[in-house]
């Protein structure tokens, strides 16, 4: 770097405040599946934890995808895209689903060939 150049540094993950009726309102409102196992819950709230870390079989997601329509289990495509990239899901913001979910849109709806 040159001298005399500034890094800004990105502020760090605030402590997460969903809580489990958060959740539950989206079970409520069919945006998220209820719990149909209780020593394998569907979904569990992050009861504020400083970063994320699911535990080993969970992946981050956030309130706002579900309530702008993604909803899991995600299709092969939607799966494999982070793998590819070498990424968890919680590395998407909505700004960069939407040209995914378009081109999905494209493969299926217009050229009628699952997106690969």
């Amino acid at each position: 770097m040159a001298s005399g150049t500034t890094v800004v540094q990105a502020d760090p993950w605030g402590p997460s405040d969903v809580s489990v009726e958060t959740l539950q309102s989206l079970v409520d409102d069919s945006l998220l599946r209820p719990i149909t196992d209780p020593d394998r819950p569907e979904w569990i709230a992050p009861l504020g934890e400083p970063e994320p870390r699911p535990p080993t079989g969970y992946v981050v997601s956030f309130v706002s995808f579900h309530e702008r329509g993604l909803s899991l289990p995600a299709d092969r495509f939607m799966r494999a895209l982070p793998h590819y990239y070498g990424v968890e899901l919680h590395n998407f913001n909505p700004n960069s689903i939407a040209p995914v979910a378009i081109f999905v849109a494209v493969c299926e709806g217009y050229l009628g060939i699952a997106p690969h």
